[in-house]
């Protein structure tokens, strides 16, 4: 077991003491992705609470906790591939010595280590659903969906963060809805922030290079674009992130002859700056909940192009971003020159979407709604 403090390793015993209201954030990973930056969020964002942050992470990809400004206790546990029934002692050995006042799991893969929680004497024990990870995507499988409704017993707050999550949970799992809450993401919306006028040359996507994000239909999609439509010539897609598929995106790239249009920028810290750089976000996946990047991008005036999956169409419509079907490479080329060939449009889109997410999922709320349910309140000024 590794405890990082930010990038200076110490030994657990050293600083293994109890801290008033501190709250355990249990992963499964700390690397690349928009639950990772939804944590990084709140912990950044919760300076006014009286509240100290702990991140454990099953594995030791962190590579995410450069996005945290705090300095705040972090603990690797090494699990094993498969089942590792010696993560669960670890684990519980360690949150008896942190006591914490509450822990967050987030997605399948660590649900199951509430039963753990409730051992350790955790008072408040909240899950939180941003998708489907580590689980079946469609969310059927019988043994997993069993599993999760006899754990739920063991959680106080079940946390979803898109209406069709909400649904699945409460219909499919038959999980009580009194527990059952759902819980926006949200996101730092910048003022006064204007929409460029020019003539849209830079498309980008932001994401895990997974199969669910489907960046392998977009680069088809791009190339099509660029070999059949005017105009796209002189255009570029940038594809932000990492994951498995790097190699394989790669690869394609070079057997479509898109190296000089198509460019794999890897795992980024300056999303912002990219979004305000980029013309057009485009979003390709075959599932999603509640995309941090769409809001992301929202929030920076960037025009939004998504497949329309998962829970996407019942948080935003078609008044604030463009909707195409999923798996078509077609119809997302000829939707990406729809865009781009239509300046009024796109300014009344992004101007539609920048006022309904400062309205919705401004930062702010989403920190408010999480210290509720770890029961914590802000600090009274003396």
């Amino acid at each position: 077991m590794l405890l990082v403090n930010l990038n200076v390793k110490h030994k657990p015993e050293e600083i293994l003491l109890k801290v008033r209201n501190s709250i355990v954030h249990l992963v499964y990973s700390f690397g690349c992705g928009g639950l990772e930056k939804v944590i990084a969020n709140l912990i950044n964002h919760s300076t006014e609470y009286d509240a100290e942050h702990v991140l454990i992470s099953l594995t030791d990809d962190i590579s995410m906790l450069e996005q945290v400004d705090k300095k705040i206790k972090v603990f690797v546990l090494d699990k094993k591939s498969g089942n590792d029934i010696k993560t669960h002692f670890k684990l519980l050995s360690l949150l008896r010595k942190l006591k914490p006042q509450a822990i967050n799991t987030y997605n399948f893969g660590t649900i199951e280590y509430h039963l753990v929680a409730k051992l350790a004497g955790i008072p408040v024990r909240v899950h939180s659903d941003h998708g489907r990870g580590g689980d079946d995507p469609a969310g059927k499988n019988k043994l997993h969906n069993f599993f999760r409704k006899f754990i739920a017993h063991f959680i106080n707050e079940y946390v979803v963060v898109s209406y069709d999550l909400f649904k699945w949970i409460l219909n499919d799992l038959n999980i009580s809805k009194s527990k059952v809450s759902l819980l926006f993401n949200g996101v730092a919306v910048p003022e006064k922030i204007e929409h460029s006028c020019n003539l849209p040359k830079t498309f980008v996507t932001v994401g895990r290079l997974d199969k669910v994000k489907n960046q392998k239909l977009l680069i088809e999609a791009f190339a099509l674009a660029v070999n059949t439509l005017d105009g796209f010539a002189d255009c570029h897609l940038n594809i932000v992130g990492d994951g498995p598929l790097y190699n394989e995106l790669s690869a394609q790239i070079d057997s479509l002859n898109m190296q000089n249009s198509i460019h794999l920028l890897g795992f980024r810290n300056d999303i912002t700056a990219i979004l305000k750089d980029s013309d057009i976000f485009v979003l390709s996946s075959v599932y999603e909940a509640m995309p941090m990047t769409i809001l992301e991008a929202m929030a920076n005036k960037t025009p939004v192009v998504c497949t329309k999956v998962g829970g996407i169409s019942k948080f935003i419509s078609e008044e604030q971003a463009w909707f195409v079907e999923s798996k078509n490479c077609k119809a997302l080329a000829n939707k990406l020159n729809e865009v781009k060939i239509n300046d009024q449009f796109r300014l009344e889109k992004v101007n539609n979407a920048y006022n309904f997410v400062s309205e919705k999922y401004e930062m702010k709320q989403m920190v408010k709604a999480y210290m509720a349910k770890y029961g914590i309140t802000e600090e009274v000024s003396p």
